[in-house]
């Protein structure tokens, strides 16, 4: 049962690191040219943007729940690959969904408080 298992983390982690390994970068350039008497264009920077986001409890709740629960799924089926992935899996999403959710919900920052300078 023992070598099952580990023959199914190994072929796992043999895939996940051809996946891995692959380059998404081309290794072909283009070249533009111009001609000397092309104008050479400056463009301004955008100013910059000024943006005051509270993270809100419940999103990070939400957030953390979803990835709670596919990490509780995948580990529950790799545990579980000799008997059947679904039983593995569905306990551990329950167990990994809630769990996430309730760390992302404590882990929610509070808002930002801005004084007003003293004159």
């Amino acid at each position: 049962m023992m070598r099952y298992l580990l023959g199914g983390v190994a072929a796992l982690a043999m895939t996940a690191g051809a996946a891995v390994a692959q380059d998404i970068h081309s290794s072909t350039t283009t070249t533009v040219t111009q001609t000397a008497t092309a104008p050479d264009v400056v463009v301004a920077p955008p100013p910059p943007a000024v943006v005051a986001v509270s993270p809100s409890p419940a999103d990070n709740a939400v957030s953390g729940g979803v990835g709670g629960a596919a990490l509780g799924a995948a580990i529950g089926c790799v545990v579980t690959i000799p008997v059947g992935c679904a039983p593995g899996a569905a306990v551990g999403a329950a167990i990994g969904g809630g769990t996430g959710a309730v760390v992302g919900a404590a882990d929610t920052p509070p808002p930002a408080v801005y004084y007003t300078p003293n004159r």
